[in-house]
C-alpha cells in the first residue's frame, strides 16, 4: 500500500473516532424498529456497491446513497454506514484506493456536501414537502456524488492515471441516477415512515400555511 493510502486510512479512522464519541445512541435505545432500519439501510447501500464498473480497469463508478443515510439518520450515524459499505467493497476488492480513501470520497465527501447543502436549503428555502424531497434529496444527492467523482478525477490525474476522463464524462449521467434514486427512496420514505428520517419534520414540513391577513 503506498504510503499516501496509509495516510487516507488514518485520516479515515481518526474521522470515524471523533464522529463515536457523539453518535446519538438515545435515537435507537429501545427502538427495535430503529435498529432494523439501520440494518437494512447498512445492507442496501453494500447491495449497491456489487453494481459498480469494476469490469472498467482503474475506474470506479457506483450508485453512493450517502444522501439518502444523512437524510435519514444524520451525518454521525451515515459516516459509520459509508464507512461499512466501504469495508466491504475493500473485501471485494472493489474499493477505490483501499478501504481508507474509499470511505473518505464516496463517504465523508458527500456526506458533508449532504449536510452543507441541505443547511443552505433551510436557511434560503422555504419549508415544503416538495421542495424537501426535490432539493434536499434529489438535487442534494446529485451534487454528493458529483463532487464525489471530481474528487476521483482529480486524484487520478494527479498521480498520473488514465481514469480521469472516465470519471468526467460519468459524473453529469451519474448525477442523474443518484439524484433519481435519493429523491425517489426519500419521497416513499416521508410519505409512509417519515418517523425514520431523522431530518423530516412534520411540524415544519407539513404544517398547514398561515391565514392570509384580511
Amino acid at each position: 500500500m503506498d504510503a499516501w493510502q496509509w495516510l487516507a486510512s488514518i485520516v479515515a479512522m481518526s474521522v470515524l473516532a471523533w464522529t463515536a464519541r457523539a453518535l446519538p445512541w438515545h435515537k435507537l435505545r429501545g427502538d427495535e424498529e430503529a435498529w432494523r432500519v439501520l440494518a437494512y439501510a447498512v445492507g442496501a447501500l453494500i447491495v449497491l456497491r456489487w453494481f459498480n464498473t469494476d469490469a472498467l480497469a482503474g475506474v470506479r463508478l457506483h450508485f453512493l446513497g450517502a444522501t439518502v443515510a444523512t437524510l435519514m439518520f444524520g451525518p454521525r450515524f451515515a459516516l459509520w454506514v459509508m464507512a461499512a459499505a466501504s469495508l466491504v467493497a475493500a473485501a471485494m476488492g472493489s474499493a477505490w484506493y483501499g478501504w481508507g480513501a474509499d470511505f473518505l470520497v464516496t463517504g465523508l465527501v458527500p456526506v458533508m456536501v449532504t449536510v452543507l447543502f441541505g443547511r443552505a436549503a433551510e436557511r434560503w428555502l422555504p419549508a415544503n414537502l416538495l421542495l424537501y424531497v426535490w432539493v434536499r434529496a434529489f438535487l442534494g444527492g446529485a451534487i454528493a456524488i458529483a463532487a464525489s467523482d471530481l474528487l476521483k478525477a482529480g486524484v487520478d490525474w494527479r498521480l498520473g492515471g488514465s481514469a480521469y476522463a472516465a470519471y468526467l464524462a460519468a459524473t453529469p449521467p451519474m448525477m442523474f441516477a443518484e439524484g433519481f434514486f435519493c429523491g425517489g427512496a426519500m419521497a416513499l420514505i416521508v410519505i409512509y415512515r417519515p418517523h425514520w428520517c431523522a431530518s423530516f419534520d412534520d411540524a415544519r414540513y407539513l404544517a398547514p400555511p398561515p391565514p392570509s391577513q384580511p
